[in-house]
């Protein structure tokens, strides 16, 4: 590649301003982009963060050679989600991806295909947790390998050095994908159990040093493959042509499946030699703003619509205003532990607000109320019983976020406010939940609600298998600029021969009703909910349901007022 002339800085500069219509197809002006992604490590375990027992050498020096954010924010602790934002400039529910293992609506576009109409060849090499393949249509796409007695693979090494040594004539955007330190971590380890530091929000127990050694361990092989990275662009002559970004997806201690910041803050760097002055930022910045930026540097113009900002006046001038509030999402639906409790928050770089949708709290007031409790609505709820209906903490004074501020009379107007701004990004980003819900299933990729699956350690009475057949919602259909209303189910419930609260969109099938009756109950609940009705689903449905094999529904299989 050819190596950055003088004036290109000035251009670059000139064009962050102008929208970069200034350097636009100037091929020689272009750098390449390098962005290296780990998996599931938490910010607070870089040295570059301030934990000097973290084992990090190489992302320590790296961020003394570039400008290290503060406050950078992914918008759901979770590799799918995260990673799918990261790659559209779309936060979770815009691009569709806000359940694990899910995809990206039909029509969203990737960096792939904006960085591909630029001149660029768009690379990943390592992990992918992204979908469909036609949204993301690398044009070259190096597999992680396989390395004996490791637990995870390593990145293609000999395939981004083959590339590297002869990149050709276009100028390249690669992402180099690390599955590390994704459990499982490494368990022959070499730190001892004094040598690692737990955070304030973990028991400080000896099962937790220990797994902390291997997860320890797990990062330093993580920090060999950034260095081997870095290395190969220094080895073929591309350090000053290549701007190179660092990140974890999200973070991994108390962080995974939550809105904390230590899930949500994550480590970000960047490294531009003689563009980019080094330094620390604190602007509020998202996974978002990575497209955008990317299009800046390869001289394209942003289009709109895209929720991302470019980062380079942060990056090339210091501007310390990007965002005024970054946001996120969570949901526990369609991972191992599948349990419904879905969440959204608010921060605005100092406050941050959560509120939890299916809060213990708000079961127990449904309970005094004389309300039916949904099972799997309890469950989810019970998994998180120490997290109230709404969280506000200054992250300031308590970045740990261990002091919940939301019940006391000086944060009243702060949470107010903050209240309204999430709701009002709610609706604009087409978000199903609203200042009153709704909690629904969501239909999932695997890890259903409603499966069976003792070696997740999650198992639900016999009568509720397959007891959601119906009721779960498609997530692209409920969400986004065309969505649907969610189908609400009737509390689902084990048999107990009680009657349960009707549904107004079904009729109930009382205990003892024949199979005639359940399927005629499934056509009208179809017809109702527009979806078509398929005779051999509920067939096999019934079948699970009639345990005595007698063709009648009896308490203990159904519960009346069921659909």
């Amino acid at each position: 590649m050819k190596k950055f002339a003088a004036l290109s800085l000035l251009v670059v500069a000139a064009g962050v301003v102008h929208g970069m219509s200034s350097v636009k197809g100037v091929g020689e002006c272009r750098p390449n982009i390098v962005f290296f992604l780990a998996d599931d490590q938490s910010k607070f375990d870089h040295s570059a963060y301030g934990n000097e027992k973290a084992p990090t050498p190489v992302t320590g020096k790296f961020a003394k050679e570039g400008v290290v954010f503060e406050r950078m924010f992914t918008g759901q602790a979770i590799c799918a989600p995260s990673r799918s934002m990261l790659y559209t400039g779309l936060n979770p529910i815009r691009n569709g991806c806000f359940l694990n293992h899910t995809q990206v609506r039909p029509g969203v576009k990737s960096i792939t295909k904006y960085m591909g109409n630029l001149g660029y060849e768009v690379i990943l090499a390592g992990k992918s947790h992204v979908a469909p393949d036609e949204q993301f249509q690398w044009t070259k796409r190096f597999q992680p390998v396989k390395v004996p007695g490791l637990p995870r693979p390593w990145i293609p090494v000999e395939e981004m050095e083959a590339f590297m040594k002869n990149p050709g004539d276009k100028p390249f955007c690669m992402i180099v994908a690390s599955e590390f330190p994704h459990s499982p971590h490494i368990k022959d380890t070499s730190f001892g159990v004094e040598e690692v530091k737990v955070q304030s929000f973990i028991a400080d127990t000896p099962d937790a040093r220990k797994s902390y050694t291997q997860y320890y361990q797990s990062i330093v092989e993580k920090e060999k493959e950034f260095e081997a990275v870095l290395g190969m662009i220094d080895k073929h002559g591309l350090r000053d042509d290549t701007v190179v970004f660092y990140a974890d997806d999200h973070g991994g201690k108390r962080g995974k499946f939550t809105v904390y910041d230590s899930g949500l803050n994550v480590a970000f760097m960047v490294r531009w030699p003689g563009k980019i002055k080094p330094g620390r930022t604190g602007a509020l910045s998202s996974f978002t703003d990575f497209v955008p930026t990317a299009i800046e540097l390869a001289g394209g113009t942003v289009p709109a619509g895209i929720d991302g900002k470019s980062l380079l006046p942060v990056l090339t001038r210091g501007a310390v205003n990007q965002h005024d509030y970054v946001y996120g999402v969570a949901h526990n639906q369609g991972i191992q532990q599948r349990h419904v409790f879905p969440q959204r928050s608010v921060h605005d770089g100092r406050y941050h607000y959560i509120v939890n949708f299916n809060s213990l709290e708000k079961i127990e007031s449904d309970r005094t109320a004389g309300k039916t409790i949904d099972y799997f609505f309890e469950h989810g709820a019970k998994k998180h019983s120490s997290q109230p209906t709404e969280e506000l903490y200054d992250t300031q004074v308590d970045p740990d976020e261990l002091v919940n501020l939301a019940g006391r009379e000086e944060t009243v107007s702060i949470k107010a406010k903050l209240r309204e701004q999430l709701f009002q990004w709610l609706e604009m980003q087409g978000d199903y939940l609203g200042e009153d819900g709704p909690v629904v299933f969501l239909q999932g990729k695997q890890h259903e609600l409603d499966e069976q699956a003792e070696k997740y350690g999650y198992k639900i009475p016999a009568a509720l298998v397959g007891s959601l057949n119906g009721l779960k919602n498609d997530p692209h259909a409920i969400t986004g600029e065309d969505a649907k209303a969610a189908v609400v189910a009737d509390p689902v419930v084990p048999g107990d021969g009680k009657p349960q609260a009707s549904n107004k969109n079904a009729t109930s099938v009382p205990e003892g009703a024949p199979i005639e009756d359940f399927l005629e109950n499934k056509r009208k609940y179809c017809t109702k909910q527009g979806k078509e009705f398929s005779e051999t689903k509920y067939l096999k449905s019934f079948a699970k349901l009639d345990a005595n094999k007698d063709g009648l529904l009896s308490a203990g299989e159904w519960s009346p007022g069921k659909k």
